[in-house]
């Protein structure tokens, strides 16, 4: 129904932005992924939505790019796995990190989204292996690469553990850096400056 909305940031919620759109204001469910990347209050802030429907529900629910809602759409036809889960996912994997740990049954990764039990993230990987494109995701970023990002993403997460924050905020301060072509020192500062700032 909705393919995108655009207007003005009027409010953000760990969960959800309110975004008003000719004096009418849409209450939006985000990844928490996606909270540090949004800009002030005030600007305008374009978002992809999906409108999620049933008998005693409506919910519209934001994503940065086309990529994020696309994986969001997969991840919904999965078996018991509804927008609530999916979106907990995102919270903690970008749509190539998801799309990645279920072309090579990554299981490991997957169970680290809340929510996400190795039951869970076995169906996720059965139904969606055959529905993610390798060869898009290969040429997006190549396998050296992303197994270069993820053990940089190790180390970073590892190091914020050690400075007393948790594993979910510390993968979520990781995923909102643009350039993670860094060294590990530079990725562990960025992440704090993201994590200061909230």
């Amino acid at each position: 129904m909705f393919a995108y909305i655009k207007g003005t940031l009027e409010e953000i919620h760990p969960q959800k932005v309110v975004l008003e759109v000719g004096g009418i204001g849409y209450e939006i469910m985000v990844p928490e992924s996606i909270i540090p990347k949004l800009p002030e209050i005030g600007s305008q802030l374009k978002l992809y939505t999906y409108f999620n429907v049933r008998e005693d529900i409506q919910e519209l629910y934001g994503f940065n790019n086309r990529e994020e809602k696309s994986i969001f759409e997969k991840l919904i036809t999965v078996s018991g796995i509804g927008p609530k889960v999916s979106m907990a996912i995102l919270s903690v994997l970008t749509p190539t990190q998801l799309a990645l740990a279920i072309v090579t049954d990554d299981i490991k990764t997957l169970c680290t989204a809340p929510g996400v039990g190795k039951k869970t993230a076995q169906r996720i990987v059965l139904e969606l292996r055959e529905k993610i494109n390798k060869e898009a995701l290969i040429g997006q970023e190549n396998l050296d690469s992303v197994d270069a990002t993820l053990d940089s993403q190790n180390e970073v997460i590892e190091a914020l553990m050690a400075l007393g924050y948790q594993h979910q905020e510390a993968r979520q301060a990781f995923n909102a850096i643009e350039n993670k072509d860094q060294d590990v020192s530079t990725l562990i500062r960025l992440s704090l400056k993201l994590l200061d700032r909230r």
